[in-house]
C-alpha cells in the first residue's frame, strides 16, 4: 500500500488542474497495482486548500482514508520519544500509520528519511 502525504496531493491536484503530467502522475502510474490511502491528518491537511467541499470530497473520495487507532498512538508516541530531532506532529501521527499499516510513504519532506523501518519514496 502506498500511503500519501499531503505534498504528494497537493502535487497532484496541481498536476490534473494543469493537465499536465508529473511525479506524483507517474507514481500513481508505477504504483497502479498498489492500493493508495491516505491518513485522516493528511485529510485535514489537505482540506485546508479548499472553499469548495464537493470539490475536495471528489477529489479525496478516489483514496482510501485510513483512520487512526489507539496502536497508532502508541507507535507515534514511541517513534518520537526514539528519534533524535523530532517531527512535526502531524508529520509523526503520518509516519506512525505508514509503519502501522507496513504502507510505503509517498511525500516530499526529507524530515521523514530520520523514522526508523519507514518506507520512503520521495516524488
Amino acid at each position: 500500500m502506498l500511503l500519501l502525504d499531503t505534498s504528494f496531493l497537493i502535487g497532484l491536484e496541481d498536476e490534473l488542474a494543469q493537465q499536465q503530467p508529473g511525479a506524483a502522475r507517474a507514481v500513481l502510474a508505477a504504483h497502479r497495482s498498489e492500493a493508495a490511502a491516505v491518513s485522516i491528518v493528511t485529510v485535514g491537511e489537505f482540506a485546508e486548500g479548499f472553499e469548495d467541499q464537493r470539490r475536495f470530497s471528489e477529489f479525496i473520495g478516489r483514496f482510501q482514508v485510513v483512520q487512526l487507532s489507539r496502536a497508532i498512538a502508541w507507535r507515534t508516541a514511541m517513534m518520537q520519544t526514539s528519534l533524535s530531532k523530532r517531527l512535526g506532529e502531524n508529520d509523526a501521527w503520518i509516519a506512525a500509520t505508514a509503519l502501522a499499516y507496513d504502507a510505503t510513504l509517498v511525500a516530499r519532506d526529507s524530515a521523514f528519511t530520520r523514522v526508523p523501518r519507514l518506507r520512503y519514496l520521495e516524488f
